[in-house]
């Protein structure tokens, strides 16, 4: 044979080695032998929905619902990270509501509108999220109940391209996870 030949042939010996010896798991089976189950909600994107009960998770959205329908999200002028007057009343009930209720955590991200960089955004919207924290902090929320993050331009609430639009996307959203 000649050296091509062979060296094809070696590749593809390797080749299928490496894929019969791994990949995915079978559905039916699971790593270590335990049943745990973790399930994320549409209503909570991005979040692991629940309570840690040994090896499974217990599922808890109605109480994570009602605490979210108990906060209000806060809007920015644009190009601004400033709090306005109605932004400080509804933080104020906010913070009121977090000091109050027991048993949740809250993520608060930042948002902008889909004009300027994303890289200004990112930086704009973890403003947005940081005066927002700081303002509960202050306020007398524990800090441990608390955690922040800016999704910039990329997670709009309204993906219309006009002025109202923009207006409803330059926001500072409270997102509930479990927790205390």
């Amino acid at each position: 044979m000649n050296t091509r030949l062979m060296t094809i042939l070696a590749a593809s010996i390797l080749i299928v080695a490496v894929m019969s010896g791994s990949g995915c798991r079978p559905d039916d089976t699971t790593p270590d032998g335990h049943d745990t189950t973790i399930v994320v909600v549409d209503e909570f994107p991005d979040t692991l929905v629940g309570v840690w009960e040994t090896d499974t998770l217990s599922v808890s959205t109605d109480i994570l619902l009602v605490h979210r329908e108990h906060l209000s999200d806060v809007f920015f002028d644009y190009d601004s990270d400033a709090l306005s007057g109605d932004a400080l009343r509804i933080l104020m009930e906010d913070a009121s509501y977090i000091m109050e209720t027991n048993g949740f955590r809250i993520l608060v991200e930042g948002h902008c509108d889909e004009r300027g960089t994303i890289d200004y955004n990112l930086a704009l919207g973890e403003n947005r999220a940081l005066a927002v924290y700081n303002y509960l902090v202050n306020y007398g929320v524990d800090t441990g109940r608390l955690e922040y993050v800016s999704y910039g331009k990329e997670r709009p609430f309204d993906p219309a391209h006009n002025e109202q639009a923009w207006g409803h996307n330059r926001r500072a959203h409270f997102r509930v996870l479990p927790g205390n």
